[in-house]
């Protein structure tokens, strides 16, 4: 009150100032300063409440999937991390790994709307039947994984997969579609000996394992299966080196003329004597150099060799050559021939090529020009393993082959299989009436023998006469044992090498 008689004091004293005014815009002012401080104070609450929920926001969506919510991979892995600590040999926790058979169909037919919609269903369907104290995450596309509840056995645990693959059939109804869908679960009862990653890898591994046997199954991780696949790996990445410094060989099976006994040519097998493994079969690493695409680069290698081998021994031995379906359909493949038999400076008659009734049944027309051109470089061409394939009269008809080879399936006991001796009959009756060459396979014993001699076969291989042997060994036997290129068979120490048996 004294500050307000002082101001008024001063006012009256000085009337021509016009202070009172003044005095009324320092009030509006300072009114105004309040009003405004209260609003940039809500405004900042606003705005704070909106950070901590972009916050919160960002952290739920680095920890969970938005499509379904369920954990995403990063959160599914620290929650493993956070498990691990509390598993023990006695105590181990069972992972399941899931995965949508053929899912692509779904967004292809009937769009991502109704993808994302089924993935939605999927989500809801795993949370009921892993349980409440399981743990649920997408991992990333269609594939899922859940934790039991520590509670959780294997018997119970088999439940919840068998439960979860009935689920799976309900069809998911999407707009006026009705979608179906199916799954593969991989299962593997985590321990502490296992790493997260090592656990998730086994998981993995027994989902591929239930997808192999025609999915829409569980399958437990197999421990001795998850070895012969590391083995398999191992000997996959050798593989490659293998092949450039040659260390997968030609070796070389005799064939005979069945009449005469007299050695008239070989087959050329490809064997792999590995470092420290030993003999691996022809049947492990074909097979891994079809899947590696370096079958071609292994089957001219193989050629290379067995042609600068063979050009040294008598110029009326031919050898015949097996070429994979992978490799026959190689565009250059009778160019790389050519090459190969001019830089080993190997006649082109001495060389038959053969292939399999699947290299060709795709398509004939293809398949007659490869043909008709490694016939013009003066090539023989045979049907190898006649008999096994679905339209073999059609490839003699279309095909211009030189020979057939009489699967080994039909030949081997062939004295005590009646049903074999009239297949083998059919066939020579056949192979006589379109003039061709016939060669059986797997003649193990004199009996097989005499049977092929009755029919009048031309010619025969197996180990009745001798097994595969390398380059060496053939240009040793050709002075001394075979110098006469007579071969007698005999069954004495005749033994058959089931660790490499008889694959090309």
């Amino acid at each position: 009150m004294e500050l307000f008689e002082r101001f008024y004091d001063y006012s009256r004293a000085h009337e021509d100032w016009d202070l009172d005014e003044f005095a009324l815009l320092i009030v509006n002012l300072t009114i105004a300063l309040i009003f405004s401080i209260f609003f940039q104070w809500k405004k900042l609450k606003k705005l704070m409440g909106e950070r901590d929920f972009q916050r919160q926001r960002a952290e739920q969506n680095a920890r969970h999937d938005p499509l379904t919510g369920l954990m995403n991979r990063r959160a599914f892995s620290a929650a493993l991390e956070e498990i691990k600590a509390e598993v023990t040999p006695s105590t181990g926790r069972i992972i399941a790994i899931i995965d949508l058979d053929r899912f692509k169909p779904v967004n292809d037919l009937h769009g991502h709307a109704a993808g994302d919609e089924t993935l939605r269903c999927v989500a809801q369907r795993l949370k009921a039947e892993a349980g409440a104290g399981s743990i649920v995450a997408r991992l990333g596309g269609d594939e899922f994984a859940v934790i039991f509840d520590k509670t959780t056995d294997s018997f119970q645990a088999e439940r919840a997969a068998r439960r979860l693959l009935h689920a799976m059939e309900t069809a998911v109804s999407f707009e006026q579609n009705q979608i179906f869908i199916s799954c593969s679960i991989g299962l593997v009862n985590w321990d502490s000996k296992a790493s997260c990653s090592e656990a998730i890898r086994r998981a993995d591994k027994a989902l591929y394992t239930a997808k192999d046997h025609g999915r829409g199954q569980f399958a437990w991780y197999d421990a001795e299966l998850d070895h012969q696949s590391h083995e398999r790996a191992e000997i996959e990445a050798d593989l490659r080196e293998a092949i450039v410094k040659s260390e997968i060989q030609p070796w070389f099976q005799p064939i005979i003329q069945i009449e005469t006994k007299t050695l008239i040519g070989f087959e050329v097998l490809a064997r792999w004597n590995h470092k420290t493994r030993g003999q691996i079969p022809p049947s492990v690493f074909i097979e891994l150099a079809e899947d590696s695409g370096q079958i071609g680069v292994l089957g001219l290698s193989i050629l290379r060799q067995a042609c600068l081998a063979a050009a040294q021994w008598d110029p009326g031995l031919s050898i015949s050559f097996n070429v994979s379906p992978f490799q026959f359909h190689d565009p250059r493949l009778v160019e790389q021939i050519e090459e190969i038999l001019i830089e080993c400076n190997f006649d082109a008659k001495r060389l038959t090529i053969e292939v399999t009734e699947s290299s060709v049944i795709h398509d004939f027309g293809v398949a007659r020009t490869k043909l008709d051109a490694l016939k013009e470089l003066g090539v023989a061409v045979a049907l190898d393993d006649f008999g096994t394939g679905y339209s073999s009269l059609a490839s003699l008809r279309q095909l211009p082959f030189d020979r057939i080879k009489i699967d080994r399936s039909f030949v081997t006991n062939i004295a005590a299989e009646p049903q074999n001796q009239k297949i083998v009959s059919g066939i020579m009756a056949l192979a006589n009436g379109l003039e061709l060459d016939v060669t059986a396979e797997g003649i193990e014993s004199a009996d097989d023998l005499g049977y092929l001699q009755s029919l009048d076969c031309s010619l025969g291989q197996g180990f009745l006469f001798e097994r595969a042997v390398p380059a060496e060994q053939v240009s040793w036997l050709l002075e001394s044992k075979w110098s006469g290129r007579q071969i007698d068979p005999s069954v004495e120490g005749f033994e058959t090498p089931d660790h490499l048996g008889d694959t090309g």
